[in-house]
């Protein structure tokens, strides 16, 4: 029965998923399309829900978006890069759907479907970076993902450039942050190609891995969590994982080393493809019985 059933939204950079699954993270349908315009994509995804109705809907999406339940802008995608997209109100195309909504970003999504049955299951603090069309990291404490004024964006932390690296950032805010060094299209204008097409002895394995590596040092120094988990199409590359853990090792230079305490887990996601999924599932079980949206 729809009563028993939940959907569950993936709205990433370069695709869209949707699905709709139970309380315990099964899925039951699923079907993904191209990331196109806003318009297009919410009239497939309302179709998808017309066929398959459900009782309430979790939403993870790229950002920025408006999370603050006081704004006026709830439910809205911030100032982004990605044509068409900048101001669009998620939750207002979902309304005719007449089911709760649930909304959070699409990497405090993954990070809640690892927390509920991957990588960060019983962690009190927890960090998924996602590196591919773009960098963003989501945060959980105590369970509950972290917003504050706007949400989490750590793909936009500033890292230290490698001597005679003077390539020209792809964030078209900022010339030296992570997501413009280091993200999937910064990769392929750099090299030509993608990281896992490059020979295993190319110097840009280590150079993104330092990148990425310095970006989690950050992360740890700050925030201090029990568990980094590292997904994305980028982190698929062959053995990427093993020299960004090693360079963090390096970077930190025996500093936190005394104490099983301070020690943090660098991990790839253990619930595959499905993260996002599956965290959408999540937020859509914690409205379904509230009848409302909200974050």
């Amino acid at each position: 029965m729809a009563d028993d059933i939940l959907g569950a939204i993936e709205l990433g950079g370069t695709k869209i998923k949707v699905a709709t699954g139970t309380s315990d993270g099964k899925i039951i349908n699923e079907a993904t399309w191209p990331t196109v315009g806003p318009d297009a994509a919410f009239g497939l995804i309302r179709q998808f829900f017309d066929d398959h109705p459900v009782a309430a809907i979790g939403v993870g999406a790229f950002g920025p978006i408006i999370l603050s339940p006081r704004s006026l802008r709830f439910g809205r995608i911030g100032n982004t890069p990605k044509r068409g997209w900048s101001g669009f109100d998620i939750v207002g195309a979902l309304a005719p759907l007449g089911v709760p909504i649930a909304i959070d970003t699409d990497v405090n999504a993954a990070l809640l479907g690892e927390a509920s049955w991957g990588a960060a299951t019983n962690c009190g603090i927890a960090v998924y970076l996602t590196v591919g069309t773009g960098i963003g990291g989501g945060l959980l404490v105590d369970g509950r993902p972290v917003h504050g004024l706007l949400h989490p964006e750590m793909g936009h932390m500033r890292v230290m450039r490698a001597p005679g690296d003077d390539f020209q950032s792809r964030c078209a805010f900022h010339s030296d942050c992570a997501e413009g060094l280091a993200s999937g299209p910064a990769i392929l204008a750099r090299f030509g190609s993608t990281l896992s097409t490059l020979p295993v002895d190319h110097d840009g394995h280590g150079l993104i891995a330092d990148y990425i590596a310095q970006l989690c040092v950050n992360i740890i120094l700050v925030v201090s969590p029990e568990i980094i988990i590292l997904g994305g199409g980028v982190m698929a590359t062959p053995n990427l994982l093993e020299i960004t853990k090693l360079q963090i090792f390096v970077i930190l230079n025996g500093y936190l080393a005394n104490g099983e305490s301070h020690s943090c887990n660098i991990s790839p996601p253990t619930t595959g493809n499905s993260a996002g999924l599956l965290g959408a599932l999540v937020l859509a079980r914690g409205v379904a019985c509230h009848g409302q949206s909200e974050t």
